[in-house]
């Protein structure tokens, strides 16, 4: 028997992103939630801990290797993609399926976290799980959905906490929608947000432990204000637009209004499944940077209310969407396969993405500078945020013998967590220096960190050419410290 359109298509797209997984470089953040599965905890300062327990597991089976930490968010991926379908084909029958699959396929940012080591691939999985366990709930009556809701809900605040805003958009739906508003008097809603909260026990328990500073450094980022600025939040609008629905826009325009103004109580949920969390950062953005990942799940919800538009066919635009989809897909793909180029070989005359490149070179002279220092000699990576410590520790290999520039009195993020700083007290350390335009780290504080401290050469890497800016080249400078002193 032949499988369905949608299910080839998601077979296709999942055998793409393993290709991608095993060839494409290392990201700073992916070593970074590598080295998070190495130092296995309950949760962690930047994120909760699926991310990590995931890349812990997947390198279990593959190694310690790209593949390694991608194989288990790529299966994420490709069971978000699975439920969206289903829940289109649900909603709008069959030909939906195969129009969610493609519309999730030609979201870049989606495309590109969903199949990394990025906290968000969860995410999204546990919030499509949740979005269609909560829609069958809603017209089925079955309690059974509502459990497996309240687990996946939790598992989305195991994976980064801007799950919780799923929970206000249910909310927000069973309030406005007079004919799911009865549940609010059964106990179904209630019993899925206790296990939701049961299921996110590690998350307190680690915060409980360590002075709750996830919560504070999440909430902080929240603080971080500047003054208002319109223009801040016409870049949120340009950045969503570029980096989610590119392609799709018109769609999404004309598929929104339809869902606010339906009748039928599931497309209204899944317009609820989209607006607050979406509102809530286009706010934000007018006095505060926002990532552009950061409200990623909202698009899932639109994605299956777009897959809809271009199956009814009603009106110009989507008629010329219903027409087109296989250019939509060939564009796509061609894009894709260039992007994955690019990353793994940096083309000439684009852009390259810094903290991918050269990283193997770097590791080997540092391990070669190792092999001649005394027993209990660490490793010591400086420059921008996390990127060199963590990309050290992943290519060296070395998880318990890297550490971060908190050891020279700066904020090592989970660092901070990692490091004995009496038992390193008077060690020495290769402490490598990632200079560039974003690294704050200096010679000056490695020589105050150190009794005595001697330059041990430089490279030089080149990360590719741009056809009007100038790409300067990356220098990595290389040092002994001798006699470690424990910064208080």
């Amino acid at each position: 028997m032949r499988a369905a359109p949608w299910v080839r298509g998601l077979l296709a797209l999942a055998a793409l992103r393993l290709l991608f997984a095993a060839f494409v470089p290392v990201t700073p953040e992916e070593a970074y939630h590598w080295n998070f599965g190495q130092h296995l905890d309950w949760s962690y300062y930047d994120h909760p801990g699926m991310i990590a327990w995931s890349i812990r597991l997947g390198c279990a089976i593959f190694g310690d290797t790209a593949l390694g930490i991608r194989f288990f968010p790529v299966l994420f991926a490709t069971g978000t993609a699975a439920l969206l379908a289903r829940l289109a084909r649900r909603l709008y029958g069959e030909p939906a399926a195969a129009w969610a699959v493609l519309l999730i396929s030609v979201n870049p940012i989606a495309f590109l976290a969903g199949g990394s080591g990025f906290p968000d691939s969860p995410l999204l999985f546990f919030w499509a799980l949740a979005m269609m366990c909560v829609a069958e709930a809603l017209e089925t009556g079955g309690p059974r959905s509502w459990i497996v809701a309240g687990v996946a809900l939790g598992c989305m605040g195991l994976s980064k906490y801007t799950g919780v805003f799923f929970g206000v958009a249910v909310l927000l739906h069973l309030v406005t929608s007079a004919r799911d508003r009865r549940w609010l008097l059964t106990p179904w809603p209630y019993v899925a947000s206790v296990l939701a909260l049961a299921l996110l026990w590690p998350v307190f328990h680690w915060n409980a432990a360590h002075e709750l500073a996830s919560f504070k450094f999440q909430a902080g980022r929240v603080g971080e204000t500047r003054p208002p600025s319109a223009f801040g939040a016409f870049l949120f609008l340009g950045e969503q637009w570029a980096g989610m629905i590119p392609f799709t826009l018109p769609l999404a325009v004309v598929a929104l209004p339809r869902a606010w103004r339906s009748k039928q109580p599931a497309e209204r949920f899944l317009f609820w499944c989209f607006v607050p969390m979406v509102a809530f950062f286009f706010a934000v953005s007018s006095f505060r940077f926002v990532h552009l990942m950061w409200p990623m799940p909202a698009f899932l919800s639109l994605t299956v209310l777009m897959a809809g538009a271009a199956v009814k066919a009603e009106g110009r635009v989507a008629q010329i969407y219903s027409k087109g989809r296989a250019w939509l897909a060939g564009v796509t793909a061609g894009a894709y396969v260039l992007g994955a180029i690019h990353l793994a070989f940096f083309l000439p005359w684009f852009s390259p993405v810094q903290g991918m490149y050269g990283w193997e070179k770097v590791a080997a002279k540092a391990r070669e500078l190792r092999a001649g220092m005394p027993e209990g000699t660490f490793y010591l990576g400086l420059g921008r945020k996390y990127t060199c410590p963590s990309q050290l520790a992943f290519r060296i290999p070395a998880p318990f013998d890297v550490h971060g520039k908190n050891l020279v009195g700066e904020m090592g993020s989970q660092y901070d967590y990692w490091a004995d700083l009496p038992k390193l007290a008077g060690r020495d350390a290769v402490v490598v220096l990632e200079e560039g335009d974003r690294s704050k780290s200096s010679v000056e504080q490695i020589k105050s960190a150190f009794a005595s401290v001697e330059p041990a050469g430089d490279l030089i890497m080149p990360v590719g050419r741009h056809p009007i800016l100038e790409v300067k080249p990356l220098r990595f400078r290389f040092f002994v410290g001798r006699g470690y002193k424990e910064k208080k």
